[in-house]
């Protein structure tokens, strides 16, 4: 038997078989996309700044009412709030918390210790519109 020909058959049953999934994979996907984009284009606006949210994935749960902030609202709100010394500076560290960090080289950014941490959104805490971003994308392949 010819393996040129072999091959051919094989990969054309593969491609005939592959369509079949692609077409649902396709049709879920679409679906998927098309409510991530209903999503995505839901005026969200920041009750911080009164200006619309455009990256959701980037935004924090605001403090009393749980609502989405822009980050840099809450880090800009935390600068005025904290009373920093030279070598300090607000950062984010992870998981709804901020620190100030004092750096003692501040062109050595590798090297620093945390003074305090600022607990910005409760560990416990759920958040409606974060629980359904993520169901979505979770659901992207």
């Amino acid at each position: 038997m010819d393996r040129t020909r072999n091959h051919g058959h094989n990969r054309s049953w593969n491609r005939d078989r592959n369509n079949g999934h692609n077409r649902q994979d396709r049709d879920v996907s679409s679906e998927n996309a098309e409510a991530i984009r209903a999503f995505k284009i839901q005026e969200r606006i920041c009750p911080m700044c009164g200006k619309p949210i455009t990256d959701i994935s980037t935004a924090l749960a605001h403090k009393e009412t749980g609502e989405p902030v822009h980050f840099d609202c809450v880090l800009e709100l935390l600068q005025g709030q904290e009373k920093l010394m030279p070598g300090q500076k607000v950062t984010y560290i992870g998981q709804g918390r901020f620190a100030v960090v004092y750096f003692p080289n501040v062109h050595d950014t590798r090297n620093f210790t945390i003074e305090r941490i600022i607990e910005w959104e409760k560990r416990d805490a759920k958040f409606a519109w974060r629980d359904e971003m993520a169901g979505l994308f979770s659901q992207v392949k």
